[in-house]
């Protein structure tokens, strides 16, 4: 089997760089990076009979070829980074994890800040200090040390003097920057230790507590002294969780992956001032794409978003990229790192099969919950009647107040799995009604009139009973599309399946994992939706109330959000508060909407 190649292999040159796979449209199918372009190239078209079913495909799609030359291998792999970022290119992994993990964000300013984010940008190490990424739980971890730290999370401008504190001064939850200029070198300490405490420098804090606590005792200032003791308790009590403890005090990352099938499992383990504070999951279908240095890909895709310590502990296997990814480092971070490949018995060594073992255990969890899935997946074909296993299910639900700011969110689940990266939302465009079934007509009528027949789901799952399920039956019915797709509806009360066309409902057991797939979806639709409904509902808030007001642009909006925070804040200010933002004759029409 021979496939003719889209660029003269003798024009192919020689040296390191990135080459562009394109299709007959000219679209990016697939970006790699190579030392030798031409050696790497050529490959894909000699030896045909040789190459992976994935590999086959993509050459047979290959209609074109651009290349990029480099300097080095280490330019080269950067361009190819950015390339597939911008491209996205059909047989490239993508690192879908940047939401999953949030962050702890320091600001770098006067009376710093402490805020939780969650960003698919790079951190921009110039303005703020980020710790991370940590498991959904550090939300309430970061509530209790900030009552031990007192430490500010508002968004009030710190350049300015308040009047007077907000309420959490008064709940001895901040000591009040933003009126109290004098306290600098205090909150400073309270900022420097709570960021030795995500260091993992915990042991020390206590001991200053405890010496605080004392010396406030021995001054009689027991007061004082017991809300110390309330902090060294606070600390304890949030330290029982720390996973494992070495003697060393270093930073460093172990970082492992393992390949089963067509996945890819990954597992870091943050070690921080010698202790393993964090572990980070993901894992990544290999199903559809085609990737010829796969550790590189990861391990920079990983990193490009995070923090890098200076050490990274790797398997052995990956020795021979060490040059490469210290390069890219450099580049990309500006950092020297070291890598260590620990081959013997040693601490890093016991890291190593640590980050193992927590790899097997997920791995371990993935394929058991996968089984589940299969096994609820399949008995919903069954018990329904369904045409297939329902691979694929969108879910619709509506959201509204009488009408207002009504808007539709479609999710989706594969295999069982709510998939964020296809959810939709679709703003009603119907005259504002509180007409459901009218608003449902509208939106499926856009979802599927113009969805190519192979592009269709196994089953389309509708928030609502009987009536709801008509109204889909009815639009894919007009679009006689009905030989395509299953519909169903799930009763919120009862949680009855009803399903198209017929009158009896369908009842599973409460712990059925058939049933509690169709509710997670549900779920989920519904938490979408309304979240997406409460935005839209609070613009429209705002621009009721700050909009009608003469004098009121775009600038002093703002300047009023940032100074109150809240519609209600603003409404409820004095005059004499308006008037340090905006005219009196301003203020007043404020105080009199």
């Amino acid at each position: 089997m021979s496939i003719e190649t889209p660029v003269k292999l003798n024009e192919i040159p020689l040296n390191p760089g990135t080459y562009l796979m394109k299709n007959e449209k000219g679209k990016v199918i697939y970006v790699g990076k190579a030392k030798n372009l031409k050696n790497r190239v050529s490959s894909y078209f000699k030896n045909i009979n040789s190459h992976t079913v994935k590999t086959l495909e993509l050459v047979k799609n290959i209609k074109d070829i651009e290349f990029f030359i480099c300097q080095n291998e280490v330019e080269a792999l950067i361009l190819e980074n950015n390339l597939i970022k911008k491209y996205r290119p059909k047989y490239n992994i993508m690192l879908k994890d940047e939401k999953t993990y949030p962050y702890i964000k320091i600001t770098k300013e006067k009376f710093p800040k402490i805020e939780i984010v969650r960003t698919t940008k790079k951190l921009n190490s110039s303005e703020a200090e980020y710790f991370g990424p940590y498991p959904m739980g550090i939300y309430f971890a970061v509530k209790s040390l900030l009552k031990i730290f007192q430490i500010r999370d508002c968004n009030r401008n710190m350049e300015k003097k308040y009047d007077r504190p907000c309420l959490k001064y008064y709940m001895n939850l901040c000591p009040g920057p933003c009126v109290f200029k004098d306290i600098e070198n205090d909150y400073n300490e309270n900022v420097n230790n709570f960021k030795n405490f995500l260091k993992g420098n915990q042991n020390k804090i206590l001991n200053d507590l405890e010496e605080k606590m004392k010396k406030y005792s021995e001054n009689m200032e027991f007061e004082t002294a017991i809300r110390e003791r309330e902090k060294i308790n606070s600390l304890k009590k949030l330290l029982q969780n720390q996973v494992i403890e070495y003697s060393r005090e270093i930073d460093e990352d172990v970082f492992v992956l393992e390949q089963i099938g067509e996945k890819t499992f990954i597992c870091v383990l943050d070690i921080r001032e010698g202790k393993i504070i964090n572990k980070s999951h993901i894992y990544i279908s290999l199903e559809n794409v085609q990737e010829e240095d796969l550790f590189q890909r990861i391990f920079t895709a990983y990193y490009e978003k995070r923090n890098i310590p200076k050490n990274i502990i790797l398997d052995k296997e990956y020795e021979e990229d060490k040059e490469l990814i210290r390069g890219w480092v450099k580049a990309e971070k500006n950092k020297d790192i070291n890598l260590f490949f620990p081959a013997i018995e040693s601490r890093r060594k016991q890291l190593l099969e640590i980050g193992y073992l927590n790899l097997h255990e997920e791995v371990e969890k993935y394929f058991k919950q996968k089984k589940v899935l299969e096994e609820g997946l399949t008995k919903l074909k069954i018990e329904l009647n369904l045409r297939k296993i329902p691979k694929r299910i969108e879910c619709f639900d509506i959201s509204n107040i009488q009408g207002k700011d009504a808007v539709a969110a479609m999710t989706v689940a594969i295999d069982g799995n709510p998939d964020n990266s296809k959810y939709r939302h679709f703003k009603i465009q119907t005259k504002d009604t509180p007409d459901d079934f009218l608003m449902m007509r509208e939106v499926l009528t856009r979802r599927y009139s113009k969805l190519a027949d192979e592009e269709f789901p196994d089953l389309i799952l509708i928030d609502g009973g009987k009536g709801q399920l008509g109204v889909a039956t009815e639009v894919i019915d007009l679009l006689d599309k009905s030989h395509l797709v299953d519909i169903i509806s799930i009763a919120k009360r009862e949680e009855e399946i009803f399903k198209s066309k017929e009158r009896e409902p369908y009842i599973f057991s409460k712990s059925d994992e058939a049933l509690k797939i169709l509710q997670r979806l549900r779920d989920e639709s519904h938490r979408f939706g309304i979240t997406h409904h409460r935005k839209l509902r609070s613009k429209r808030n705002v621009k009721s109330f700050l909009d009608d007001i003469y004098g009121i642009g775009p600038k002093r909006k703002k300047e009023l959000i940032n100074r109150f925070g809240t519609m209600k804040n603003i409404k409820e200010a004095s005059l004499e508060e308006l008037v340090k933002i905006v005219p009196e004759d301003i203020a007043i029409k404020i105080k009199e909407s």
